[in-house]
């Protein structure tokens, strides 16, 4: 790998943590730089400024290709994914980066308009049916809730319960978030 694309892949990896655990309006670019262990003036040149750096930081976190594979299950992909707390996918992941940046006025939009290009909309298409938009609502809602119930809040219930058990309520959740059937949506 060349020297550039490591330089610019420390970059990202610092970024991806700052703007999970940070948020973006909270995350200095200096930090960042200090964290990959280059100079600041990089972040200019490989993604022209901040918000460069948190749109391909967002890209990467919501590169999310086997939940989008019709092999496979979406629910045991999501389970796979968040049963298992003390992964360091866990810590930078698509649900800290939504918890952390849905709601800043600089990035807000462009965190929702991303996360539906790269998984909501293909989640549906690949749901079908007239609930899609409903049932896949209720499946986010699950997946964050569930995550901030363990993670941040730590009741007790999830927080501390082994993985399989986590697992479980995971799966019994988002099985009864997707079989609603309500009015046409």
């Amino acid at each position: 790998m060349r020297k550039a694309d490591l330089t610019r892949d420390k970059l990202l990896d610092a970024a991806s943590v700052a703007f999970c655990t940070l948020g973006y309006s909270n995350a200095s670019l200096r930090a960042i730089a200090k964290a990959a262990d280059v100079d600041v003036a990089l972040i200019s040149r490989y993604f022209g400024g901040k918000l460069g750096l948190f749109r391909a930081a967002l890209e990467s976190a919501f590169e999310w290709d086997e939940i989008l594979d019709a092999a496979r299950d979406p629910i045991e992909v999501a389970i796979a994914k968040y049963a298992d707390a003390g992964t360091e996918a866990h810590q930078v992941s698509a649900i800290r980066m939504i918890v952390m940046n849905a709601s800043d006025p600089e990035v807000g939009d462009l965190l929702r308009g991303v996360l539906r290009e790269k998984l909501i909309d293909p989640l549906q298409e690949r749901m079908g049916g007239r609930q899609a938009a409903s049932q896949l609502a209720m499946f986010a809602a699950v997946v964050l809730g569930a995550s901030i119930v363990r993670q941040t809040l730590k009741l007790p219930g999830m927080a501390g319960v082994p993985d399989a058990e986590y697992a479980d309520q995971l799966r019994y959740l988002i099985n009864a978030a997707i079989s609603f059937d309500g009015p046409d949506a």
